[in-house]
């Protein structure tokens, strides 16, 4: 079916051709798409010409969506293609559309007469799009958290407003990072970026770096086997002691001993030991301390 509704542009006093013409728009957009990240789908359509009265540079293509015309690019990549990247609606999971060439041509006399041609009317079905969201809405510099998903790479690297974390892939549905040093205080853009991927997750809040830090950050051990934890403080622990509270989602697969940073001290080790298989994390709080959390598996 031919499209009905044509859309002149006022500065053309042109031919409208619908067959028989030197050019064919040849549609190059795929039926449906794969899920879009950033919710962007490109439409593209081939000018192919049929002869050499067409003057090549004087193609000009335009795409129609819901009434709306829209200017296309011509592709670095490929001659007389043209390409227009489409912000689809969220809420839109079919789109119908058809394109609008402008060409000059050469007669049979060699005058030059402007043509315009109008294509079928394609349509597109469109995925939902990916949503991406933060465990957390705030954190300090130099812990960890995550960002939840879907179609996660092992290649994928967040950033923290112009910062790159960094990342750790733990299933196509998480990513974990560590928050950078940017300035804190301040909501800060989280964004997952790949060679395909450029999507926002939400904004951070971050804060100032945690006084207290664990080592390792992440622990992996035998059952039975004693893995040393070492605390360390950016001050003095205060009169009395520090007492750091340390507890975890898989108590029947570790053994924890209390930790206190002496009076004065900075930092102290303490001895973890490996119970039941499984996997969790630790919990590690003291007063006036923001929470750190340490993976652990106990295999």
């Amino acid at each position: 079916m031919k499209a009905k509704r044509i859309l002149l542009l006022p500065s053309l006093a042109l031919i409208i051709c619908l067959a028989g013409c030197g050019v064919k728009i040849v549609n190059t957009t795929p039926p449906t798409f794969p899920a879009s990240p950033t919710g962007t789908y490109k439409l593209s359509a081939l000018a192919e010409l049929k002869n050499s009265a067409v003057q090549a540079d004087s193609l000009e293509a335009f795409v129609v969506i819901d009434g709306q015309q829209n200017p296309m690019t011509l592709s670095a990549d490929s001659p007389n293609l043209f390409e227009y990247n489409y912000q689809a609606p969220s809420d839109k999971e079919l789109t119908r559309f058809y394109y609008v060439l402008n060409f000059v041509q050469k007669t049979r006399d060699q005058s030059l007469t402007e043509v315009q041609i109008i294509s079928d009317i394609y349509r597109v079905i469109l995925p939902n799009p990916i949503t991406l969201s933060l465990q957390a809405p705030r954190a300090a510099i130099g812990t960890r958290t995550s960002v939840l998903g879907e179609k996660f790479a092992e290649t994928d690297i967040i950033f923290v407003g112009s910062m790159p974390a960094e990342t750790i892939f733990i299933s196509a549905s998480e990513l974990q990072f560590i928050v950078p040093e940017v300035t804190p205080g301040f909501g800060h853009k989280v964004e997952v970026r790949s060679i395909t991927r450029a999507q926002t997750a939400g904004y951070l809040r971050v804060d100032r770096a945690n006084p207290l830090s664990v080592l390792p950050s992440k622990l992996t051990l035998q059952s039975g086997q004693r893995v040393a934890l070492a605390f360390a403080l950016t001050n003095p622990a205060p009169y009395g002691g520090l007492y750091i509270n340390v507890t975890t989602d898989i108590p029947d697969c570790i053994i924890m001993p209390e930790v206190i940073i002496p009076e004065g001290a900075r930092t102290v080790s303490a001895t973890l030991e490996g119970g039941k298989v499984g996997s969790g994390q630790l919990f590690i709080n003291a007063t006036d301390i923001p929470e750190l959390v340490i993976p652990v598996t106990v295999e």
